[in-house]
This record gives structure tokens, C-alpha cells and sequence, in this order.
């Protein structure tokens, strides 16, 4: 109860500096109704009801003509479903950021990291029906506490970069000596066409250490956009090595003004999801593939429905049985407001 007033006072508070500052309050929220029809764990079967997966609040006000800074205060669901908790706010993003002229910016804070906040999750663009591959099987994570440079490397913007050097902790506070380094760079060879990679490298300590690697594809127009993803994870603890890799296509038709038709196929290779993973707990016994179909409808201004289904299947494992396979239909609802 004193987290929740402590949020209702810092909303009303931002809201009452929005307007004397120059400043923008903003948010969004989705969820879904969902039913699972079948699960590798026969416990979730049948399992059905609303969840908030998420809800941000965004105060973005222009401190100088050169500066500007945004706090964000995210809530969720626990999206495990066995565990009745009550959505908890948190601090997703809390960061400056300086023009320093000839279209660079130089960021401090907690901060969107290069992994997938460059390019990745803008042009899939419905982080309401599912997150990006990477951020979904949790082999990076999308906000970090540190310093960063991203701009463009010539005027007309064909080809930009993200760096960033953080504690390697996401938003929770550093324990360890190490450190974490990103870092993105983008081409748009043709119009439409754009193509990224991504590294990062991270020691925990002497004798433990992680990086990344990612290529990016995307082709888009007034039709709707496609796009290809491949990434590796590399780990490396006292000598003993491991590769978790997994390859992502996605479609998104434009069949009109206001609706999207929906595809996405992830495939985790040779080795399975490593840690569980919110709303979609997928078997860890062998490698995973999903499939996502729905259709987005723009209901009113700023307010969708997403009917869709996400349709999960198993590769043979090395030892043991193939997995059943998990089928989740869901009403997903989303709406924006500033």
C-alpha cells in the first residue's frame, strides 16, 4: 500500500511540473485475456483469465534547449502462473540526454541499451503482442546504468551507431567488479532496406565472462515490413564454454489504415531456453520453437485489440522425451495515452 501511494504522489506531482515546464506525460498499458489450450506442464492447462503484462507512466520534460531527460515507472504481472502478487512499480528508465552537436547525444542513467533499443523493437512494433526474441528468452536485457554516445555517422543518416558502457545489471544495483560494453551499428544501403549488427561483451569476474553477437534485417514500405534475426550468446565460466543461439523472422501486412496481419516464428538452436520466461514458460528439456499469428485492429485512436495465438513445438532432445507441445489463445488490449 505505501508503494502505491508513493506512486499516485510522484504521478501527481510530475503532472503538476508538466505544466510549468516544458514536459510531456505520457504511458501505455497492455494485457490480454488468456486461455492456455495445452502445455508441456499439464498443471497450466486450462488455465484462463486477465493479466496486465505491462503499464509504464513517462514524464519527459526539456530541461535546456539542449538537454532533456525521462523518468519511467513500469508495473507487471508476475506472468508465472503459479504466483498471486500485486503489480509493483518500478523505475524502468531515469536518464539525461545531451545534443552535443553534429546529431550526436551523450547519455547518462538508466538507460534503453543498444541490444534490441536501437532498431530491433521499433520496426517489429508490437512489444503489446509479445517482446523482441532476444529480451523474450532472456539473452540480454534492455536497460542498463551507464554512459553512451549514439548519432549518426553522416548527414543523411545512413548509417548511425549506439555505444554504451553500463554496470551489466539491468536495472537492479551493481555486485560485482565487472562491467559491460554495447554496441550497435546500423546501414540503410536502400530505401527500406536496413541492416544491423550488435555486440556486447561483459565480465562478471576473472574467470567469468559473457558476449553477444547479433544481425539484424529488416525491409519495409507502405505494404508493411519483414525482418530476420540471428544472435549467439557465448558464455565463459572458469574454462567451461557455452553457445545459446536462436534465429527470428517476423511479417507485419498493412491490409489496411487501421489492420496489421501478424506472423513471427522464433527457433532456439540445439540447446533450450535457459531461465523461464514470463507468460510463455517454455519447456527447459529441449530447443523451442514458436510461432505467433494474430491480427491487430486500431478500434479507436490509440486503442487496439490483438487477437492471436502463440503455438510453441519441440525439437527431440538428447536425453528423455520430446515435450508437449503449448498452445496460449489470447485477447490482447492496448491503449496509449499522453
Amino acid at each position: 500500500m505505501k508503494k502505491l501511494n508513493l506512486l499516485v504522489c510522484v504521478v501527481l506531482a510530475l503532472s503538476l511540473l508538466s505544466g510549468v515546464a516544458e514536459a510531456s506525460f505520457k504511458g501505455y498499458m497492455f494485457g490480454d485475456f488468456y486461455y492456455v489450450a495445452s502445455h508441456n506442464n499439464e498443471d497450466y492447462q486450462g488455465r484462463n483469465g486477465f493479466w496486465f503484462r505491462r503499464i509504464y507512466f513517462s514524464y519527459n520534460p526539456q530541461l535546456t534547449e539542449k538537454i532533456k531527460m525521462r523518468l519511467r515507472l513500469e508495473m507487471s504481472s508476475p506472468g508465472d502462473f503459479d504466483e498471486s502478487a500485486k503489480m509493483t512499480p518500478v523505475v524502468k528508465d531515469a536518464w539525461l540526454n545531451a545534443d552535443i552537436g553534429g546529431g550526436q547525444n551523450l547519455v547518462f542513467g538508466l538507460v534503453s541499451t543498444p541490444t534490441w533499443g536501437s532498431n530491433v523493437e521499433d520496426i517489429w512494433g508490437y512489444r503489446s503482442l509479445e517482446k523482441t526474441p532476444l529480451d523474450l528468452m532472456k539473452m540480454g536485457s534492455s536497460r542498463d546504468f551507464g554512459i553512451g554516445l549514439q548519432g549518426d555517422l553522416d548527414k543523411n543518416g545512413t548509417v548511425s551507431y549506439n555505444l554504451l558502457f553500463g554496470n551489466g545489471a539491468s536495472n537492479k544495483s551493481e555486485t560485482n567488479k565487472g562491467k559491460k560494453f554495447y554496441g550497435s551499428l546500423a546501414f540503410k544501403p536502400a530505401e527500406g532496406l536496413l541492416l544491423e549488427v550488435y555486440g556486447d561483451y561483459e565480465t562478471v569476474d576473472e574467470d567469468e565472462n559473457y558476449y553477444v553477437y547479433q544481425g539484424f534485417a529488416c525491409y519495409q514500405g507502405g505494404w508493411g515490413r519483414i525482418g530476420l534475426l540471428y544472435a549467439n550468446r557465448h558464455y565463459n565460466k572458469n574454462d567451461n564454454e557455452f553457445d545459446l543461439g536462436m534465429f527470428s523472422g517476423f511479417a507485419v501486412i498493412s491490409a489496411s489504415d487501421k489492420m496489421d496481419i501478424i506472423a513471427r516464428y522464433d527457433k532456439m538452436l540445439e540447446e533450450p531456453v535457459q531461465k523461464t520466461v514470463s507468460y510463455i514458460p517454455f519447456s527447459k528439456a529441449a530447443p523451442s520453437n514458436m510461432i505467433i499469428g494474430g491480427i491487430s485492429y486500431e478500434i479507436a485512436d490509440s486503442l487496439w485489440i490483438i487477437p492471436n495465438v502463440k503455438y510453441v513445438f519441440y525439437d527431440d532432445p538428447d536425453v528423455g522425451e520430446t515435450p508437449g507441445d503449448d498452445a496460449y489463445i489470447n485477447l490482447t488490449f492496448w491503449w496509449k495515452f499522453k
